[in-house]
């Protein structure tokens, strides 16, 4: 165990991340633009201090899914809106938006590595912390479809229903299963 003297301690609080939180999160609300008592907040809260603090109180609108990154926090936040990507630094100050959607809000924003992934839309996006950049996530899906599958038959001629050859002999027309080839 370490001893610290008051200013030493002090020092150490100050850079001490301590837990970052959301009061009241998903209070069984999904209103959009939401500005009232029962509001999603970020709060902060150190080891050794007696309450936690107000991060974005300056805002009545939502904040909320802190995600931590160095020595910033990245967070979900309706400020310009729409619910996009923001952070600031770990005194609450320092704020900077990172995303710029309209229309859909960023959902469920979870951060690995560097990486941001999140939900806007249909889509899965992922927003690169250090380059700033958003980009989609290409998914394919490929259909399991029984009519896009591939089906060999092994007797052709049982699905004729008709042939004509052309005059010169150059072209054969077939109707199978009411599909007309040339």
């Amino acid at each position: 165990r370490v001893e610290l003297n008051q200013a030493s301690q002090a020092a150490w609080l100050e850079k001490q991340v301590g837990l970052i939180f959301t009061r009241l999160s998903k209070q069984s609300s999904s209103t959009k633009r939401y500005h009232g008592g029962s509001v999603e907040n970020l709060w902060k809260f150190v080891t050794g201090q007696h309450e936690a603090v107000a991060l974005t109180a300056d805002y009545t609108g939502t904040s909320r899914s802190p995600m931590l990154h160095g020595d910033r926090i990245y967070f979900n936040s309706d400020r310009d809106g729409t619910m996009n990507i923001w952070s600031m630094d770990l005194k609450g100050e320092d704020l900077r938006q990172h995303t710029k959607h309209a229309g859909f809000d960023c959902l469920r924003p979870d951060l690995h590595g560097d990486l941001i992934v999140y939900q806007l839309g249909a889509d899965l996006r992922v927003l690169d912390v250090n380059t700033n950049k958003s980009e989609v996530i290409p998914i394919s899906l490929p259909s399991d479809f029984e009519q896009r599958r591939e089906d060999w038959v092994e007797s052709p001629a049982d699905y004729l229903d008709s042939y004509s050859l052309s005059d010169d002999g150059e072209k054969l027309a077939l109707a199978l299963h009411g599909n007309v080839f040339v």
